[in-house]
């Protein structure tokens, strides 16, 4: 069984002058694909009862997802590959709220929204690996509900004990003070994490594990909708990383099922491990 910790969300999407509404958010969209998998997942989380019920009807775990809400609202603008956020918080998930299982688990995604998360989770003893996607960390909101990435005392806290930390470009260098991926990964290793991950949307992602640096590049697709994407990464990392312990065969499965995702609104393009491998085949 693996655990996911994170708030799911409600989002607003608008591209090409196209607006859906769909569910997102990091154990939306990782929760929904590890099931897909075949694999056993738990969601400890907020929603409401039609999340709830959406994720159980996927197989999903929710025997310690809060269905009292409130739940975190996200509008996503996307305009010349640039996406601009406004968001209302949902609920806060406290170290209480995490079973004992989930520190025990083999694998552990944190991956939080909007600050939902207490830190003292990721302080806690564990069995397996903790992989933290460090978004809902570093955002912050502007008094129009804008937001903005900041780096935190906070966020430097939880970096220092996870063992895999991913974060997109942007974010790296937002927390690193540079864009040179290089440099990044060192500043962001000496934080804590074993293993560094920095994604770079459709140029793959830079792997860090303290000795060498590895680029693995994404396949081509006809991207329809980027959101969860990162997410899908996440999860497809740790699911592959947990089964073999090989930091490239995790990678390049990462890149290739998160590009798959790409193809469709929401969650409706989450592809079948058969998909991926096959297209890892033809890529790699």
């Amino acid at each position: 069984m693996m655990y996911l910790i994170g708030n799911p969300t409600y989002d607003i999407l608008s591209i090409k002058k196209k607006t859906v509404q769909a569910l997102g958010g990091t154990v939306w969209y990782a929760a929904l694909f590890i099931a897909g998998l075949g694999r056993r997942v738990a969601v400890v989380g907020i929603g409401d009862e039609r999340i709830k019920r959406r994720f159980a009807r996927s197989g999903v775990d929710v025997r310690y997802f809060s269905d009292s809400g409130p739940v975190t609202l996200f509008e996503n603008t996307y305009s010349d590959g640039i996406r601009k956020q406004k968001a209302w918080p949902g609920g806060d998930i406290q170290r209480a709220d995490v079973p004992q299982a989930a520190f025990d688990a083999m694998g552990l995604l944190v991956g939080p929204v909007l600050q939902e998360v207490d830190p003292a989770i990721l302080r806690t003893p564990r069995s397996g690996s903790l992989m933290l996607d460090a978004q809902g960390f570093l955002r912050q909101l502007s008094t129009a509900g804008d937001v903005i990435l900041r780096m935190t005392l906070e966020a430097e806290k939880a970096f220092r004990h996870c063992d895999i930390l991913k974060v997109d470009a942007r974010e790296a260098a937002v927390i690193t003070s540079t864009r040179d991926g290089k440099t990044a990964g060192r500043i962001l290793h000496r934080m804590g994490p074993k293993i560094v991950i920095i994604t770079r949307g459709a140029d793959g992602a830079l792997f860090y594990d303290g000795v060498r640096f590895t680029q693995i590049t994404a396949p081509e697709v006809d991207v329809i909708d980027p959101t969860g994407a990162g997410d899908v990464f996440s999860a497809a990392f740790l699911v592959r990383y947990i089964a073999s312990g090989d930091l490239i065969a995790a990678g390049r499965f990462a890149v290739t099922a998160a590009a798959l995702s790409t193809r469709g609104f929401g969650a409706s393009a989450l592809p079948s491990e058969a998909d991926i491998s096959s297209l890892m085949q033809r890529h790699f």
